[in-house]
């Protein structure tokens, strides 16, 4: 079946091929040169393979470039029953030349053992099945025959349609390819995926040969269809109206220049109208095309392709069975889809959706529903997977029969295993249509919805509070629910069914579980800033035994212990053993209780363990649900991620987030505070606070987690912007709030320790004082190397002389031990600006250079940039910084740099590197003498092998 008019346009131009020209070009060049090869062309039906080898053959070389300039070109095109008749490809390739027919004997041409070839020149001459031995003379011949006339100029054997070429054509062009080095000849073949063959042989020969080209013709860009209308219509052509025309066509030109011909006459014009009358004509032409092809042919041909619509891509005898014929008529009837061209390549399934459509387009909704009972039955006698024979129940409206949610149920639990929470939920919908008092089934199933659609699963799960019998089923759903609410960053709504089931479980609390729920409901709710303020003036005092928070079976109630024990309890152990449960629990790796767990295991210095569980949320969000699941999971990366200092890419998260959650993400807080808050540490405080103007997490009934951040955030946005009193205020709003709400984690929205920081900087250390000792006892009780860290740093800005200056150096030190990149900067310059102070410039540049380098390589150019504004201060030297990292590199190390860069070989490179160590070498000289032995053997060791291995390397 030739496709003559695939990729033109009405004036003959093929559009969106420039690749595949090139192709064509480059090997008639070598074969003007004696270079013999074959290309093969191939994709489906109207993809534009005839018109790319017409416009290869007629271009001149100079006004299309594509043209087989110097060759002689013959072209033959292979008729749909060619594949029947001896050497018809031959002849049809032949026959300008006036080689065939009467004519041929005495034919110039046909001297000496070319004329052993006139059996395969004349028409109608019945011949044997082929045989080597019997057909070798006329293969001879013709290999002569075509020797001569590539002897007298380069020549071009070009044969459309070749999947319609018999096997004796087939079989001499293998003979010729084999026996042509040397020969300035290239062979040119067209071919339809997907279609059957008279003889594979020589085309698995074809593709073998070393010189053999194939060339796949995929789906035009939207540019390129764009391109063809605008040839056709004469006009400029709206973008919208090509993308239309380009989703339509599925690419094909030649679906496309035929919607194109009937849009034109139809008097539609290439603009924004014109591209939903594109859509619409797109579908009812397939539609036609389709029904006209089934019309012509056996009902049986019509009853297999729609076994075939239902059932997709399945064995012949599945098909066979559900179209009730014979597996002889089945395997007829792929075999006329498979020669239209409507089905995939090699496959038993339609090529496009559109012609399924079609396909099932004359069914009434009774007679589909029967056949996609009938489908699963069978698919089931078979023993096909349970979510095979799911696909089908879950089309079939109305409620599932027992047989049906049995294997609904089973194609579920594989789906889960397999990771897809989504298609779970989908079979687990339609069991509960036949279930609808099966409370268990409806957690499951709200379960697997809250990532990626919180809403639905609190609809759910109201209706699961409304409707249990029993107070353990009722809490479950209660705390489900409440878990429900701050995956989507809400609180419960006005009528607090989970504080009245809280209310139930306390004076339950004599039944063996009971207790525990209520523990986890109770911790829950407080996250969600539902219970009312405790009032707590302080810190845990050091006597005080957080409650007990037991194990638990269900990953939401480890999650949210996890998250109490830290904010509340300051428990880091217990904290950390409920996350890790959480982290490890089977399901979705993007769920509320894994995200909530990995955010407990950063608060906790577990930043790298935390970062992994979160790269694979995101990765697994991203393949299997996507959109709020996706958002939530790159929220919480953005979070550690700024935590351990990654600003740039928390950025990156942040905004990858919002785009993720696209219509949701006006709900979104979360990456919006991460968000801010990276912009005001890389310099960009204005845009922050543009950025806070639109996000509130609607204290004080918000989730907790997000009022507080939201109150920092804030604070440092104002500082940053020079409001000192505001962001105090703030910041004494925000200590408040955690006071009130019982709140005793010190680096969770450590409000204290900026306080001090900013009174130190308004000169009233006096005030900071209770709110360092307030911090201090909540970072001792933590005992992470970031909360003793933030501490001393907090103690060592608002305390003077010799005093501040060790607090400093503990600060540094215990901060460098953390994985707070950041905060290990900022501490680096309080103490470089304090020995400045001092008058110790020497030991104030060292600590001076360190901050700019990690804050630079953070990302937070401000702390960066006012470090190195005090390191010129003191009498040091460094680059201006631009935002880039590579001004952080030294002279030596830019050199460097800039040899490898340069395509210095590894030698040249090695010995400059050597150098820049010796350097080094000598500087740390003076500095070994004033460290301890311990510490001098051990930074020795550190630097000896890395300088041998670029000794070594250098020669």
């Amino acid at each position: 079946m030739s496709d003559q008019s695939g990729s033109s346009g009405t004036s003959g131009a093929v559009f969106g091929r420039a690749g595949e020209i090139a192709v064509l070009t480059a090997r008639a060049a070598a074969a003007r040169a004696g270079h013999s090869g074959i290309v093969v062309l191939t994709g489906p039906p109207g993809i534009g393979r005839s018109s790319l080898l017409a416009a290869f053959l007629e271009g001149d070389g100079d006004g299309n470039p594509g043209g087989p300039r110097g060759l002689t070109a013959l072209r033959g095109t292979c008729a749909e029953d060619a594949s029947t008749v001896p050497y018809e490809g031959v002849r049809a390739l032949l026959r300008p030349l006036g080689l065939v027919g009467e004519g041929a004997p005495g034919h110039p041409l046909l001297r000496g053992t070319a004329r052993r070839a006139l059996p395969a020149l004349m028409p109608g001459t019945d011949r044997p099945p082929f045989a080597l031995d019997a057909d070798y003379p006329v293969l001879q011949g013709l290999y002569s025959l075509t020797a001569h006339l590539a002897a007298r100029h380069p020549l071009v054997l070009a044969l459309d349609d070749a999947h319609l070429c018999d096997a004796y054509t087939l079989r001499w062009l293998d003979f010729l390819l084999r026996r042509a080095d040397g020969l300035p000849l290239l062979l040119v073949l067209t071919r339809s995926t997907g279609a059957s063959v008279a003889d594979s042989t020589p085309w698995a020969r074809f593709a073998a040969h070393p010189s053999c080209t194939t060339v796949p013709l995929g789906p035009l860009s939207p540019a390129a269809v764009g391109e063809l209308a605008r040839d056709a219509f004469g006009c400029p052509v709206e973008p919208a109206f090509a993308a239309r025309l380009a989703d339509v066509s599925g690419g094909n030109p030649g679906t496309a220049v035929r919607l194109v011909a009937e849009l034109r006459d139809a008097g539609v014009r290439p603009d924004l109208d014109g591209a939903r009358h594109a859509g619409e004509l797109g579908g009812r032409l397939v539609a036609g095309s389709v029904r006209s092809l089934l019309g012509r042919r056996p009902r049986w041909v019509e009853a297999v392709a729609t076994a075939m619509a239902v059932l997709g891509d399945a064995p012949g005898d599945h098909v066979a069975a559900l179209a009730d014929v014979s597996a002889a008529q089945a395997e007829d009837a792929v075999r006329i889809l498979r020669q239209a061209e409507v089905l995939a390549p090699g496959r038993t399934d339609f090529a496009s959706d559109r012609i399924r459509a079609a396909v099932l387009e004359p069914l009434d909704a009774p007679a589909l529903t029967r056949l996609r009972a009938r489908a699963a039955q069978l698919l089931s006698d078979a023993g096909r997977p349970s979510e095979e024979v799911a696909g089908h129940l879950v089309a079939i409206p109305g409620t599932p029969r027992p047989w049906m949610t049995s294997l609904l149920t089973d194609a579920a639990t594989a789906a889960e295993e397999r990771g897809a929470p989504a298609d779970a939920a989908r079979y687990l919908r339609r069991v509960l249509d036949a279930t609808p008092d099966d409370h268990a089934l409806r957690l499951r199933l709200a379960g697997l919805l809250v990532p990626a659609d919180p809403d639905a699963a609190r609809d759910l799960l109201r209706d699961a509070l409304d409707r249990a019998p029993d107070l353990r089923t009722r809490a479950a759903a209660a705390l489900r629910y409440t878990t429900a609410c701050l995956a989507a960053g809400q609180s419960p709504p006005p009528g607090r069914a989970p504080t009245r089931v809280l209310a139930e479980l306390r004076s339950a609390t004599g039944a063996p579980g009971l207790r525990e729920r209520a523990l986890a409901l109770e911790a829950a709710l407080r996250l969600t800033g539902c219970t009312e303020r405790t009032g707590a003036p302080a810190p845990p005092a050091e006597n005080r035994t957080p409650a007990p928070r037991p194990a638990s079976p269900e990953a939401d109630a480890e999650a949210v212990s996890a998250l109490a024990a830290a904010l509340y309890d300051t428990a880091r152990d217990t904290a950390k053993d409920h996350a890790r449960r959480a982290v490890g629990a089977p399901g979705p790796r993007a769920s509320w209780p894994v995200l909530t767990s990995c955010t407990v295991l950063a608060l906790a210095d577990e930043s790298v363990e935390a970062l992994t569980a979160l790269n694979e949320a995101v990765t697994g969000a991203g393949e299997t649900t996507g959109g709020w699941a996706e958002a939530l999971a790159l929220s919480a990366r953005g979070l550690v991620l700024h935590g351990t200092g990654a600003i740039p890419e928390a950025t990156a998260d942040a905004r990858a987030a919002l785009t993720a959650a696209g219509p949701s993400s006006s709900r979104l807080v979360l990456p919006r505070l991460v968000l801010a808050a990276a912009l005001c540490d890389s310099g960009e405080a204005a845009r922050a606070e543009d950025l806070l103007a639109g996000t509130d997490p609607q204290p004080p009934a918000g989730p907790v987690v997000e009022q507080h951040l939201h109150l920092m955030v804030r604070a440092r946005v104002r500082r940053a912007l020079g409001d000192r009193e505001g962001a105090l205020r703030l910041l004494l709003a925000c200590g408040r709030a955690q006071r009130e709400a019982g709140l005793a984690n010190p680096v969770f929205a450590p409000w204290w320790a900026e306080a001090c920081h900013l009174l130190a900087t308004l000169r009233r250390p006096q005030e900071a004082h209770v709110h360092a000792e307030y911090g201090g006892e909540l970072a001792r009780r933590w005992g992470t190397a970031h909360a003793l860290g933030t501490a001393a740093l907090a103690r060592g800005v608002i305390t003077p002389g010799r005093a501040g200056l060790e607090l400093l150096g503990e600060a540094v030190e215990a901060l460098a031990a953390s994985p707070a990149r950041t905060a290990h900067a900022r501490a680096g310059f309080a103490l470089g600006r304090r020995l400045l102070t001092e008058g110790e410039r020497a030991k104030a540049r060292s600590h001076l250079r360190s901050a700019a380098d990690l804050a630079h390589t953070c990302g937070a150019l401000p702390l960066a940039t006012d470090a190195r504004r005090l390191l010129l201060s003191a009498g040091g030297r460094m680059p201006e910084l631009t935002g880039a990292r590579e001004d952080l590199l030294t002279g030596a190390e830019r050199r460097v740099v800039g040899l490898v860069v340069n395509g210095a070989s590894n030698r040249e490179v090695a010995q400059s590197l050597c150098v820049t160590l010796r350097t080094v070498e000598t500087h740390l000289t003076s500095a070994y003498r004033k460290l301890g032995v311990q510490r001098r053997a051990a930074l020795a060791a550190t630097l000896r092998a890395p300088a041998a291995r670029a000794r070594a390397w250098g020669g």
